[in-house]
């Protein structure tokens, strides 16, 4: 029972953590986006 149990919070914590990663991925590629435009502006 207590097994069963231990899934079941892995498995609510991972379907918490998932959009949490992606946003973070999104912002960070964004960033990184922006950034590597700015410096080619910059560059030019």
């Amino acid at each position: 029972m207590s097994e069963a149990k231990g899934n079941q919070l892995a498995t609510i914590s991972v379907y918490l953590n998932t959009p949490i990663i992606a946003v973070l991925l999104a912002v960070g590629f964004l960033l990184g986006s922006i950034l590597f435009a700015g410096i080619l502006l910059i560059a030019k």
